[in-house]
């Protein structure tokens, strides 16, 4: 089957609209002025809202509202939720302390969904992904629309990159941006259609998804960093010393501009099983697992063998510095992923 990059169609681009909080941002808006060093602690988390959790706005949301919480996440990453799920944590979390300034930008990725239909609230089965803040915040734009649509909508599924302006207190607006890659796929193969322009054309053409994918994001965000600091957070579906992922890392045989923040904690050093590719012996490219509940995780010499790390928090080396403890992960019975907070040091 011949997969696509097709447009996000009107419809769709309409919803997000009126899913994101209504300001308007210049995307080469420069930061205002920093006052000193200061930590900044984001959360990242795929809450698995449809297969793990079957659209329950009940004790899956509860467990991480106390976590969000519970860490005092200032920047907070949300992939794979029911849009009911979404407003159940939002308005519950506003509740917490120091939360009730929540800010949010919320985008559809998928439609139709039944677990997450709902008459009221979610008549349309959305499942989103997005951005919450304890700060004010302003929606970045991608031309016309509050998100970038990363392309190639295996079953119907529109990935995208969502990003938000966050005023942090005491420092520099800072450009968080969350996204979910595709599971890496082969999109097609050299004999399949080979006169369709739309492929033809590709420049990814025989590429992974996942690869075409998080090029365009680093292509879009990198030279952002010129002008702010950029955070991204999400799921991107890949091991991090892989090649994909040399679109973010500065070292190591990457090409990006970018640190994770569990890359320095030297108890990950020398813990991936021996590939070919050499990277994988990087001590900056490593990290706890995120990803597998058949794993072992104290087993530190073979933990990618049942256990994945493919969720992230990146910043870029410019204006934020990663500590040996810059990173962590909590564990969760309510997903099939765990929870990724960095607490990272915004540079004056």
């Amino acid at each position: 089957m011949a997969i696509m990059k097709r447009p996000i169609t009107a419809a769709a681009a309409a919803i997000a609209l009126l899913l994101t909080t209504p300001l308007a941002a210049d995307a080469n808006a420069a930061p205002s002025a920093a006052h000193g060093d200061r930590k900044i602690r984001m959360l990242d988390f795929n809450f698995a809202g449809n297969g793990f959790n079957k659209g329950s706005t009940g004790a899956p949301v509860d467990d991480t509202v106390a976590k969000i919480s519970g860490q005092n996440a200032e920047i907070i990453g949300l992939n794979e939720m029911c849009y009911t799920q979404w407003v159940a944590l939002r308005d519950r979390l506003k509740a917490k302390p120091g939360y009730g300034g929540l800010s949010e930008h919320v985008v559809v990725t998928n439609h139709n969904i039944p677990n997450c239909y709902d008459p009221v609230v979610n008549p349309g089965g959305w499942y989103v992904m997005g951005l919450l803040s304890k700060h004010p915040s302003q929606p970045v734009m991608f031309g016309d629309t509050p998100y970038l649509d990363i392309g190639y909508h295996y079953r119907e599924r529109f990935r995208k990159l969502v990003c938000g302006d966050v005023a942090v207190p005491d420092a520099a607006v800072v450009r968080a941006c969350v996204t979910h890659t595709e599971v890496p796929l082969v999109i097609i193969n050299e004999t399949s259609f080979p006169n369709d322009p739309a492929i033809a054309d590709d420049p990814y053409y025989g590429r992974s998804i996942n690869y075409a994918q998080a090029k365009l994001i680093a292509d879009t965000i990198t030279p952002m960093t010129r002008q702010m600091p950029v955070a991204l957070l999400g799921d991107l579906n890949e091991l991090p010393f892989l090649p994909s992922l040399d679109h973010f890392y500065s070292r190591c045989g990457g090409r990006g501009v970018f640190d994770e923040v569990d890359g320095e904690d030297p108890r990950w050093r020398g813990n991936i099983r021996r590939w070919v590719l050499g990277t994988e012996d990087c001590r900056h490219r490593q990290g706890e697992w995120t990803m597998g509940a058949d794993g072992l995780p104290d087993d530190y010499h073979r933990p990618y063998q049942s256990n994945r790390k493919i969720d992230f928090i990146f910043v870029d080396r410019r204006h934020f510095k990663v500590g040996a403890d810059s990173g962590w992960v909590i564990s969760t019975p309510y997903s099939d992923h765990r929870i990724v907070v960095g607490d990272v040091t915004l540079r004056h």
